[in-house]
């Protein structure tokens, strides 16, 4: 959008010869003067002006999600932002001078007419004034006030007029700056957010009639802006985290861009980054628009004038994506030995708890984790797993998801997993930074199947332990456990849907398993315990919803197998 404006500011300024103005330096107070004398006219030669300025205004929902009132909190941020791109000064004598009212168009002549009063033109009432306090400044420095004792009447009466003018003009003039004054002090945002924390205020119409009273006086702001500038003005608001909100509020939110900011002359873009699947599940499950909204792909089309899906990512963008978020995290990434900390025995009195770590970790010399992985360090192995990430040729970019969070959370989770692992004695002979990352990513991309994998895992352990478990080996893969026990998962599917909803796709899990990685069930057994990215509770869930049915399915089937006794009546 900015190379367009300039792209367009060039072909205008070759057609009219005529520079944009600037709101700063000494364009600064060309705008006060325009904005205190003057008053602009929408001309047909400003209607065909093609050149453009984009401001961009950031809105995130989730720092105004405790408000009363979230759509409010979008009308702040606009006049917030909008102060501070021209100053706190034009935008006060704006509200405090009363430009409320609709620009006057005309086809011709000039862009910029005077204020009257009486019909008489503002700047010469001011000039005449000044004129005035020259002239009498002048005379009393020459006469002094006792100009009268000498018997001039006229003079005295010429005095006696020019002074009541000038405190008139003095008393009018200093009621509106003190109004300015206090418009610079107390922003409109600040008047705004205490009016939001009054409940009982907010539940008024009122309320609603000053919220667009206030973007009435922005828009006309914005006109007087265009005109002086001599280019076109689009504010650009980009509403975010629109998602995180609780469903009243999200629809709040749609309905101050329908109603407020969707008129024809506003000069409002408002871009919308959500996912539309959450923001159509928040409009239906509102108390809002219970009736009126039942389809929530219905309401977002009546709002959204341009929807745009961002296209799928390809390989090297992907890869740029993860490298950024690596490239972040070796800054925090040293080589200083994993040792925990020694504390005195002294140091804490208060509570005993505070000194208990939660893990034991021995720090010996003699560590058999040192003997076992040489003199590898956790940050050089770490390093090389984020090699194996962002390396093209393994392939794992591929099975991580287009979606910026989840590559963080993977790249977060593999040096607090691998440290563990050095820690607690593991060899890491048998899994190499490759194996480490694509476990990492099977955890964070299939986290419930990968859980029902672990419940069959413990299963067949208990079931062993009672000799009742011969199918299951140390080297079988684990998708071969997951494909043997798939009657099962369809048994509590139904009640595990939502879950479900957590994985990606099911044919690139069977991929990943059976051909790319292939797990065993050693290696389940040994990298499990370290998984801190896989969620315990949904193991519980599948256990719990697995044991009833099959209790339920055993009570069945010895129901049926019971038969009543035969009597025999002799």
């Amino acid at each position: 959008m900015v190379s367009e404006a300039l792209c367009r500011e060039k072909k205008e300024f070759s057609r009219t010869q005529e520079k944009p103005r600037t709101t700063s330096g000494l364009g600064f107070v060309f705008l006060l003067l325009h904005l205190i004398f003057l008053k602009p006219q929408l001309t047909e030669w400003h209607e065909k002006r093609k050149n453009f300025r984009f401001i961009f205004v950031k809105f995130s929902a989730w720092e105004f999600a405790g408000s009363d009132k979230l759509w409010a909190g979008l009308i702040t941020t606009l006049c917030d932002n909008i102060k501070d791109q021209f100053g706190c000064i034009p935008t006060s004598i704006v509200r405090s001078l009363g430009h409320q009212s609709t620009l006057e168009k005309c086809k011709f002549g000039s862009e910029w007419v005077s204020k009257k009063i009486l019909r008489i033109p503002v700047w010469f009432i001011f000039s005449f004034l000044l004129l005035l306090a020259l002239i009498l400044t002048l005379a009393i420095s020459v006469f002094g006030i006792s100009i009268a004792e000498m018997g001039n009447n006229f003079a005295l009466a010429l005095e006696g007029v020019g002074f009541g003018l000038i405190g008139c003009s003095a008393l009018l003039t200093m009621k509106n700056s003190l109004a300015v004054g206090r418009n610079m002090i107390v922003s409109q945002k600040a008047k705004m957010e205490s009016l939001m924390n009054k409940t009982d205020f907010s539940a008024q119409l009122g309320f609603m009639n000053d919220i667009k009273q206030e973007v009435k006086v922005l828009t006309n702001f914005i006109k007087y802006i265009e005109v002086f500038e001599r280019r076109k003005i689009r504010i650009v608001l980009e509403i975010m985290s629109l998602d995180r909100c609780s469903p009243d509020k999200v629809v709040g939110v749609l309905d101050a861009m329908n109603i407020l900011l969707s008129d024809s002359d506003a000069p409002f873009i408002s871009v919308l980054a959500v996912d539309p699947s959450i923001i159509v599940a928040c409009v239906e499950k509102s108390n809002t628009f219970k009736g009126m909204a039942d389809n929530g792909y219905e309401f977002l089309n009546r709002i959204v004038t341009l929807p745009f899906c961002v296209p799928h990512m390809d390989a090297q963008t992907k890869l740029n994506f993860i490298k950024q978020v690596v490239e972040g995290k070796n800054a925090l990434m040293e080589d200083t030995p994993m040792q925990p900390q020694r504390y005195e025995a002294g140091k804490f009195q208060g509570n005993s708890m505070e000194v208990v770590p939660l893990m034991n970790v021995s720090c010996e010399e003699n560590h058999p984790s040192k003997q076992r992985n040489g003199k590898m360090k956790p940050s050089h192995y770490i390093r090389q797993t984020y090699q194996c990430l962002m390396d093209r040729e393994s392939n794992l970019h591929e099975y991580i998801e287009e979606n910026f969070l989840q590559m963080r959370r993977i790249v977060n989770i593999i040096p607090i997993m691998t440290a563990l692992m050095f820690e607690k004695n593991v060899s890491m002979s048998s899994f190499s930074p490759q194996r480490i990352a694509a476990w990492v990513t099977l955890a964070t991309c299939w986290p419930c199947r990968l859980s029902w994998i672990w419940q069959c895992l413990e299963d067949a352990e208990q079931r062993k332990e009672l000799n009742e478990e011969k199918n299951i080996n140390d080297e079988m893969l684990l998708w071969t456990i997951y494909e043997n026990s798939s009657d099962k998962l369809r048994l509590i599917q139904p009640s595990i849907d939502k879950l479900l909803t957590l994985d990606g796709d099911p044919e690139i899990f069977q991929k990943f398993l059976s051909i790319s990685y292939k797990f065993t069930v050693k290696d389940a057994k040994i990298i499990l315990p370290y998984t801190i990215n896989l969620d315990s509770s949904l193991k519980r869930k599948m256990e719990l919803l697995l044991g009833s049915k099959l209790l339920g399915r055993r009570a069945t089937s010895s129901s049926e197998n019971v038969t009543r006794p035969e009597w025999n009546s002799e």
